[in-house]
């Protein structure tokens, strides 16, 4: 382009030097004015803006009444950036030849710059005085005036090109654009009828307009122009989704669902098209959770797309985020177990399938898929976190400090992670190896200063060996002010106090303890103790024998209440 614009000015200094120089001026000196012209015009080809503009000024000394040695001034100038000195010249050439066009469209982008807005519609003005006619400036002074804000002016001057040149659907989207920022409706309605009898059957075209009219809320013939596309074709889904944005709109439920039942059942539309669509339904669920209808649409739409689409794994992981939303874990369990089968690689799966088995304490379950999850899923702390979890539950400490070891190990953030060494510090406790279960206690603890179940168990351990019970105390009543009615936080405090001999103390906590309902075996044994600390044997036999009744493997008792009834 700009060789060719230097060919161009070229041309046009040889025709003006025959007629326009001083006479006292040699044809020598023009010659070097010319060439010095031409190497002014290479340089600036060439990005060499200062050399350029010293052998332009050499050039200008002997030809500056010629608008093409000014115009080229103003270009090098522009480039520089020096818009004061870019102005100055393109002025004089749009001066000089007042019917060359391009001189006054570069005298208006440099007024443009200079952010000079009415100087810069006057050079266009001033152009469309000698090109009245020319649709490429008055579309560059449409813009001008859309880019200064005066909207209704760059109508008018798109009206102009449309009565010159004709109507095209660009003009008529500008338009829109603008007569929808005045807020003036009935005026924008009236561009988008123009657009769509410019462009009937493009779909496109049809899906913007009804854009534009659910923009002005005018729903109805949104939904006109859509059934219009839909019926051109059937299955494009970007038209579906702006029909079911429609109907969500309207609260049409029943056309909603006949949408979405059309869709899944079309073998020709492809399931990442249709993944789009029914992602669009379950956004507005969740946005409506409380709307029944919605609701039961939704079920059924999600479960027709993974039924429909029994191999495409995206079907399965949604239908299975949703029903764990919904907390339906046995649906959420079948569609997660395709999810592995199909996307065996996607370790979200994997950790979701853990995670529901571990809540429901299924916990031998998640021990028979830990390898296969961590051989898909390597190094995922999640899943080895609940596999090493799941061990501890089943009594095998040895085969959990193993997988909790490797999950340390794993990256996670700083919360979990306190979590992991928690857990890891109750296996390494039921190892008997202390020293690095209160490691792991006080890591967790430093991971995460709230992590009240590890406190609360490191507390209680610490009870149990009579070591550090002031720490301890501090550690559970720390615990229990997160979980006021925790039975184990209130049993452990209850504990400590009675290591520490406060028996009145340690009755209030344990009893508030048992009166959760939530209490174990173990805080019903405790309770016997602190009874029988304070000579109440009869309370303490009645506790034991509960907790005997609870727990039939706490065989010790039997003989404390033997010897307590003597």
């Amino acid at each position: 382009m700009k060789n060719f614009l230097a060919f161009f000015l070229l041309l046009f200094l040889f025709q003006g030097t025959l007629h326009a120089q001083d006479s006292r001026t040699s044809s020598g000196e023009i010659a070097r004015a010319t060439q010095a012209f031409i190497d002014g015009i290479i340089l600036f080809e060439n990005q060499e803006y200062e050399q350029a503009l010293d052998y332009l000024m050499i050039a200008h000394l002997k030809l500056h009444g010629e608008a093409g040695v000014n115009f080229a001034l103003a270009d090098v100038y522009l480039a520089t950036r020096d818009l004061v000195n870019a102005a100055y010249y393109a002025e004089i050439a749009a001066n000089l030849e007042p019917e060359n066009k391009w001189y006054h469209l570069k005298l208006a982008e440099i007024h443009t710059r200079s952010g000079r807005n009415d100087s810069a519609v006057n050079a266009y003005k001033k152009a469309l005085e000698h090109h009245p006619h020319d649709a490429d400036i008055l579309y560059q002074l449409a813009e001008s005036y859309v880019n200064f804000g005066e909207l209704e002016k760059a109508n008018e001057v798109y009206s102009q090109i449309i009565e010159r040149s004709g109507s095209s659907f660009d003009l008529h989207l500008r338009k829109f654009r603008n007569f929808n920022a005045l807020q003036q409706p009935d005026s924008a309605v009236a561009e988008l009828q123009e657009m769509r009898k410019l462009n009937p059957g493009n779909l496109t075209t049809l899906r913007s307009i009804s854009q534009y009219y659910m923009e002005l809320g005018e729903e109805d013939k949104a939904l006109d122009v859509l059934l219009d596309a839909r019926e051109r074709n059937a299955r494009d889904p970007q038209t579906l989704l702006l029909l079911a944005e429609v109907y969500v709109n309207q609260s049409e439920w029943d056309q909603l669902g006949e949408i979405f039942v059309t869709m899944l059942e079309d073998p020709l539309i492809y399931p990442s098209q249709k993944l789009e669509l029914v992602r669009f339904m379950y956004s507005q669920h969740q946005q409506k959770p409380a709307d029944q209808t919605l609701t039961s649409q939704t079920t059924e739409v999600l479960l027709s797309f993974s039924e429909n689409e029994p191999e495409y794994g995206p079907a399965q992981l949604l239908a299975a985020e949703f029903f764990l939303q919904r907390n339906e874990l046995n649906y959420a369990l079948e569609k997660l177990e395709k999810v592995n089968e199909l996307m065996p690689a996607e370790p979200d799966a994997w950790r979701q399938r853990l995670q529901v088995l571990f809540s429901i304490e299924e916990y031998d379950k998640v021990i028979e898929l830990s390898e296969a999850a961590n051989e898909n899923a390597p190094d995922d702390a999640y899943i080895q976190f609940f596999a090493g979890a799941a061990f501890m539950l089943e009594n095998q400490p040895e085969k959990a400090a193993e997988w909790l070891e490797n999950a340390t190990m794993a990256p996670a953030n700083r919360n979990f992670r306190s979590i992991i060494h928690g857990t890891l510090g109750d296996v390494k406790q039921d190892l008997d190896r202390w020293d690095e279960a209160e490691s792991e206690y006080e890591r967790a603890l430093r991971l995460d200063s709230d992590n009240h179940n590890a406190m609360n168990n490191y507390a209680y351990y610490l009870s149990v060996r009579e070591e550090k019970l002031d720490y301890a105390k501090e550690l559970a009543r720390k615990a229990i002010s997160f979980e006021p009615q925790n039975a184990a936080y209130l049993d452990t405090v209850g504990w400590i106090y009675y290591k520490l001999e406060e028996y009145d103390r340690a009755l209030e906590y344990i009893k508030r303890s048992v009166e959760t309902g939530e209490a174990s075996a173990e805080v019903y044994e405790h309770l016997g103790d602190v009874y029988k600390a304070i000579d109440n044997t009869e309370d303490a036999i009645k506790w034991w024998n509960k907790a005997l009744e609870l727990d039939s493997d706490r065989e010790h008792l039997k003989d404390r209440i033997q010897t307590a009834q003597k």
